[in-house]
């Protein structure tokens, strides 16, 4: 007979914590022995059953998830605990892998995303990994954070230093391979991090562990840093071509084309699908909300931002109704207003 992994649930949403609760009995590996709303409910439960994995959900009540989980962690240290959200964070995943024992904060080893708690095949896939490798980042956290990023090129010896970080290499092990000093290592790490755009304290373990897999799935290529592909609908051409001039010189977007009216908006975004679509508000056949709707209707992926030269709440309101993710007045429009309207959506 198969030893069943003993499963400890946390969440205090009634219908969330009772679909987790079926994905984990489905794996047929895993047995449920609680599932509770609390912190109080869980320690009465781990001080009386063994539990091999807590999954928690981050926010409860007036208790955050991590905290619950160092807890558990403190009282029994062979735990692993799964936090699940539906935050999509780097600085939360910081949080989540940074280890202060010291200070009896351990390490927790996991970061799920909600939705991805799904499949029970993919829920023991995770647990795996997490004992043969030591923790688990959700990869859909990675790509997101990198959807809107233009990744700097890697100098050879940075490339030779990711690799050897992957294997689980320690920075004195890495520098006897590559044969430099230890603080050179150090040095190509701190570069990575800039590159690779992971932000934290110096010294931080949790940092490290982001790093890992970023490297991985960039080498794997589960990462595609793309161009935000943009359709601009401007009936004045003047504006048409110095929004294109200016979203073209940077590398993050690609005009794919600029038309004068409604109609001509439609075809080209049925033709193109592009990522984002900019839609003057005023346009000679139709107005913006109508065509957002539109092309929303046959594009749902597409993110459409409205932009008129008056600055009006109302105008920021109808956007929202239409299913724009924003309102831009056109005083406003550059590259980093665009990038941010688009990154705050994805979050």
């Amino acid at each position: 007979m198969v030893d069943m992994i003993p499963v400890l649930v946390i969440d205090d949403q009634l219908v969330q914590r009772e679909g987790v609760t079926k994905v984990v009995e489905a794996t047929g590996r895993m047995r449920v022995v609680g599932s509770v709303s609390s912190s109080q409910e869980a320690l009465e439960i781990i001080q009386r059953e063994p539990i091999d994995l807590a999954l928690i959900d981050l926010v409860l009540h007036h208790e955050h998830g991590t905290d619950i989980g160092r807890t558990l962690r403190n009282l029994h240290p062979g735990l692993k605990v799964i936090i699940y959200t539906r935050e999509k964070s780097m600085v939360l995943a910081s949080e989540i892998f940074r280890d202060h024992s010291e200070l009896s904060r351990p390490s927790l080893q996991g970061y799920l995303l909600t939705r991805n708690i799904s499949s029970s095949d993919y829920l023991l896939q995770i647990y795996r990994h997490i004992l043969d490798v030591g923790y688990f980042i959700d990869p859909d956290v990675i790509r997101w954070h990198y959807r809107f990023t233009q990744l700097e090129k890697l100098t050879p010896r940075e490339e030779e230093c990711a690799l050897l970080i992957t294997k689980g290499l320690s920075n004195t092990q890495i520098a006897e391979q590559m044969v430099i000093s230890r603080r050179r290592v150090e040095n190509l790490i701190n570069s990575l991090y800039q590159k690779f755009n992971i932000l934290g304290d110096r010294g931080d373990p949790g940092r490290r562990v982001i790093l890992v897999d970023s490297i991985r799935l960039l080498n794997s290529s589960h990462i595609t840093v793309l161009e935000v592909s943009i359709l601009i609908i401007e009936d004045q051409q003047e504006q048409r071509v110095r929004l294109s001039n200016v979203l073209n010189e940077d590398p993050r977007f690609k005009v794919l084309t600029a038309v004068g009216s409604g109609a001509a908006g439609i075809q080209a975004a049925f033709c193109t699908r592009p990522d984002v679509i900019l839609v003057d508000i005023h346009l000679p056949d139709t107005d913006g909300f109508q065509v957002t709707r539109q092309i929303l209707e046959g594009l749902p992926k597409t993110k459409a931002i409205l932009m008129s030269s008056e600055d009006s709440y109302l105008f920021r309101e109808m956007s929202i109704e239409a299913g724009a993710i924003g309102f831009l007045p056109k005083k406003l429009l550059s590259p980093e207003s665009i990038f941010k309207a688009c990154e705050f959506s994805e979050e």
